[in-house]
């Protein structure tokens, strides 16, 4: 019970703050309208990012380039900071809501094992839909093909991106899922 608990929880959680912080984002971009325009007409671009977050990797969120993550964010405050609000939502859009639905897994199971799968089962299933709707659905959304096409782009062929969607979700997984560890109260 403890880990069904866990599970459902962090992924709940997950999902309810990544729709709390894409409507943040979007209210300080591209207005509050847009987003849940989203709803009415592409609503699979929608339902897929309310998973995709788990696609950026920790290192670049928390750490990141300069113009991503905490680097980004100390280097556009010494050119002036034009843009540092609408990065600072992003960075923290990419954080949180990963980092409480690990917390709430570890606080919710009944071991630190349980805690770690729990949140672990939470990203790779993230990763799966994102991968469902950006490699499988795409077609049918305005929004994601464009999105998908890149992907193979960069990447050069479909297998290396399904590889890597995959391994994205796992990686956050198991970086995460050591939060939800540590906050668990009992042992393994």
């Amino acid at each position: 019970m403890g880990f069904g608990k866990a599970f459902a929880l962090s992924l709940i959680i997950y999902i309810a703050l990544n729709f709390v912080f894409g409507m943040l984002v979007y209210l300080l971009g591209a207005g509050i309208d847009q987003y849940f325009n989203l709803l009415t007409s592409d609503p699979m671009f929608f339902i897929f990012s309310l998973f995709a977050p788990v696609l950026f990797l920790p290192g670049d969120i928390w750490v990141g380039t300069t113009s991503t993550g905490i680097v980004g964010l100390i280097s556009d405050l010494m050119g002036g900071g034009t843009g540092m609000l609408d990065l600072l939502m992003a960075v923290l859009a990419g954080i949180i809501p990963a980092l409480l639905a690990a917390i709430i897994a570890g606080r919710t199971a009944e071991s630190k094992g349980a805690a770690f799968g729990a949140w672990l089962l939470t990203a790779i299933i993230s990763a799966v839909v994102t991968l469902v709707f950006l490699g499988f659905l795409s077609a049918d959304s305005t929004n994601l093909a464009p999105l998908w096409f890149s992907y193979t782009i960069i990447y050069g062929s479909e297998i290396i991106v399904y590889i890597v969607i995959i391994l994205a979700g796992l990686v956050s997984g198991i970086f995460y899922g050591a939060f939800a560890a540590v906050s668990a109260s009992e042992g393994f």
